[in-house]
């Protein structure tokens, strides 16, 4: 988390914390930019109680800064492209944080430690399983390039 903690002091982001319990969907962070603030990363106050959960959100909306969102999450997109795009934006923005938090040599390393499950390799990694089957999911993404671009 401290890896977290400075990157947001680095790139000067403002972090607030809000109740969002009573929002209709299941969200834990937004992240905006805000002309008067600068970048912004907004987290549900209920955080507090779950160090990894936390852990994965702030992972997840630094990604947003870093791979520059192209999309406003509080607006309703009724356009497919946009759609697509807010996709693409979530897909890289968690690509990044379950890249910073699980690096690939790292993700190596785990399985030569003897981890086999998601559940072991979470708690190796300090991460939800939800994560880790994120992890999962892009490297197999790219393992799957890899094998369409083999001759």
């Amino acid at each position: 988390m401290k890896k977290l903690w400075d990157i947001i002091i680095k790139e000067s982001i403002e972090i607030r914390y809000k109740d969002f319990s009573s929002l209709p969907e299941n969200i834990n962070g937004l992240y905006i930019y805000d002309q008067r603030l600068g970048p912004l990363i907004i987290l549900d106050k209920g955080l507090h109680h779950s160090y990894r959960l936390h852990k994965c959100v702030l992972a997840e909306e630094i990604g947003h800064f870093y791979t520059a969102a192209r999309t406003n999450v509080l607006t309703v997109h009724t356009s497919a492209n946009l759609q697509t795009m807010e996709s693409q934006d979530e897909r890289k923005a968690g690509q990044w944080a379950t890249d910073f938090l699980i690096p690939d040599k790292e993700f190596v390393k785990a399985l030569e430690a003897g981890c086999r499950s998601c559940f072991e390799l979470a708690e190796y990694f300090d991460v939800t399983e939800w994560f880790m089957y994120r992890k999962l999911d892009f490297l197999k993404m790219c393992f799957r390039r890899t094998k369409d671009s083999l001759p």
